[in-house]
């Protein structure tokens, strides 16, 4: 909550040397959003990881609680931004800072309330010690309950016990060129609608509703997209996108050119909405059975004494993935450098450029995802059957339950 504040309140500058308020200025904006980012990641991991490690959850009822969430958080971001832009006047921020102080101190009592009703559920809750008072059960002794507090993640070892996972390696084969794909798309795409749309004489109010359009229509995307998810499983979707975009791609490359303006508008939407709202819907489901694999995998060697790696599947997949984000970027720069992007007129040789950066990528990646994709073999019924076996390994062993307060 302090780092979302942060970027709202900005530290006494003198404002008589205007080289220096510049300069301090820009030092604030990135510390503080690099905090904030750095928090929201944080938190996401440790939120995901909530969903991701309760092997007890079905496949429908994980599909039932992401839609849910999204669905409120899709009202809950349009109601915040519509008030932040029509009640505030950006020249005065400071009653804008009572509402983001309001609503961070409401976000924050939410956040608590919520946390301790997913870690002691169906106990009460003490204001005093905002504590509760629940059973705990172990899978052997006291002793063994001793070992399992004791128990501390080495980082190697849980290297190894991912890397040595074939689901694993497969999923961030995959991963990692399509958010590397999704990410270049969304930063760039203002670039690519000024220089293929805009300079091809579409009206600058239809370039700003294109704009502005694609993340709304991603987010509605993304909750329609957990209908198919529940009818045919989230592995056959993922394959089902890839195919589309290897298809756009390779429509656009044959019969497309930087002048087909309508065409360059339909793959823009349709890429960037479909591989947005996969990626989005998707993304914890996978973390969840990769997790219930390795759940599986400890048990059936009865390693009940180990810590729970849910935090380290979304973290290893951050490590590995976010490199690549820089990778097209560097390519674009590489093929663009030569060219001036200062003039008011894009050139002919800027549109190409950027037309089979908007294609080519598509349609590349998209053979080595499908490639990636084949060897990843968690379906609906293979999870269902490790979700018994892990339950029928923890019932198997007579637990003690004591009472911690």
């Amino acid at each position: 909550a302090i780092c979302f504040l942060t970027p709202f309140f900005r530290w006494n500058i003198d404002t008589s040397v205007e080289d220096r308020t510049h300069f301090e200025e820009g030092i604030h904006f990135v510390t503080t959003t690099s905090l904030y980012d750095t928090m929201y990641s944080f938190f996401a991991i440790l939120l995901g990881s909530v969903v991701t490690d309760d092997h007890t959850m079905s496949d429908r009822d994980r599909v039932r609680f992401m839609a849910s969430g999204k669905v409120v958080n899709l009202l809950a971001t349009f109601a915040v931004a519509r008030i932040g832009l029509e009640v505030f006047e950006k020249e005065n921020i400071s009653k804008f800072r009572v509402f983001v102080l309001i609503l961070s101190t409401i976000v924050c009592f939410m956040f608590i309330v919520a946390q301790y009703m997913v870690i002691r559920p169906g106990r009460g809750f003490n204001w005093k010690t905002l504590g509760y008072r629940r059973k705990h059960s172990d899978h052997n002794s006291t002793a063994d309950s001793r070992k399992l507090k004791q128990k501390k993640l080495k980082l190697w070892r849980v290297i190894a016990e991912l890397w040595s996972l074939d689901n694993f390696r497969a999923w961030i084969g995959m991963e990692m060129l399509l958010e590397c794909q999704s990410n270049f798309v969304g930063s760039f795409l203002k670039t690519f609608v000024d220089r293929l749309v805009f300079d091809a004489g579409v009206s600058r109010d239809t370039c700003d509703w294109l704009l502005s359009s694609i993340r709304p229509l991603r987010d509605v995307a993304g909750i329609l997209c957990y209908i198919p998810i529940r009818q045919r499983g989230y592995r056959k979707v993922y394959t089902a996108m890839f195919v589309l975009n290897f298809t756009l791609s390779g429509f656009c490359l044959l019969f497309g050119s930087p002048s087909s303006t309508t065409m360059i508008i339909s793959f823009m939407v349709i890429h960037s909405v479909a591989t947005g709202a996969v990626l989005s819907a998707g993304f914890h489901l996978a973390m969840s059975d990769m997790v219930l694999e390795m759940k599986t995998k400890h048990a059936s060697e009865q390693r009940f004494d180990e810590p729970s790696l849910a935090g380290m599947f979304m973290g290893a997949n951050a490590l590995l993935c976010k490199p690549m984000d820089a990778l097209l970027p560097f390519v674009a720069a590489s093929f663009l450098g030569d060219y001036d992007f200062s003039a008011a007129e894009s050139s002919d040789g800027t549109r190409l450029v950027l037309f089979r950066l908007l294609v080519v990528p598509p349609l590349v990646f998209s053979i080595v995802q499908i490639w990636s994709w084949r060897r990843y073999n968690l379906h609906p019924e293979r999870t269902k059957v490790m979700r018994e076996k892990l339950d029928s390994l923890h019932n198997s062993v007579n637990p003690l339950e004591e009472d911690v307060p």
